[in-house]
């Protein structure tokens, strides 16, 4: 009786030691790439109450419109740049990244599988100012592709224009063609 209890009293610190070190690693949640969602969030936040001209290209048909979005509309606005997010824990690994003063890069590893086939982050100083993305879906009867940027103002720092174009392909039909440009002002 004295041997087993002495045998799990030396074995249980060991054991209660081993699982703390893991939850402290869990605890690490620093992105492995740039965090465009939380950036876009942000984004979002800060031109509520901001007006949007908005130009939209529908195979060749076009409309302008003006508004005034809410948080809400602007995270709809910018849903494309939200889907670009590669922070999850399946593509820990799938991308190559590579910094330099002025621009983060992060391009997907050939070989991987990844919807989302390069992210462009360029900075201005310490400040972000513009992030484009390229996309590309593709199986037998069907491909996308997508390609999005957002500009920041120089002196600000907070969105001054983006675009996405996107342009789809279904097997025995006409291509479409998806193209988006909006400024953003006082």
């Amino acid at each position: 009786m004295k041997l087993k209890y002495l045998k799990c009293s030396i074995i249980l610190p060991f054991l209660l030691w081993g699982c703390s070190n893991i939850s402290d690693e869990g605890l690490n949640n620093q992105p492995a790439y740039f965090p465009i969602q939380e950036f876009v969030e942000v984004v979002a936040e800060k031109a509520e109450g901001k007006n949007l001209i908005k130009e939209v290209n529908i195979n060749g048909e076009k409309e302008r419109v003006t508004t005034k979005p809410t948080t809400e509309d602007w995270l709809k606005e910018l849903s494309f740049f939200l889907e670009a997010d590669i922070n999850r824990p399946a593509l820990a690994q799938s991308y190559h990244s590579e910094r330099s003063e002025s621009a983060l890069i992060h391009e997907l590893k050939e070989g991987e599988k990844g919807k989302i086939k390069r992210i462009v982050v360029k900075f201005n100083e310490d400040k972000v100012k513009e992030i484009s993305f390229r996309s590309r879906t593709e199986n037998p009867f069907y491909s996308s592709e997508t390609r999005g940027v957002m500009i920041f103002h120089s002196e600000y720092g907070e969105l001054d224009q983006f675009s996405i174009e996107n342009t789809q392909e279904v097997v025995f039909s006409k291509p479409n063609k998806l193209i988006i440009s909006a400024s953003v002002f006082e």
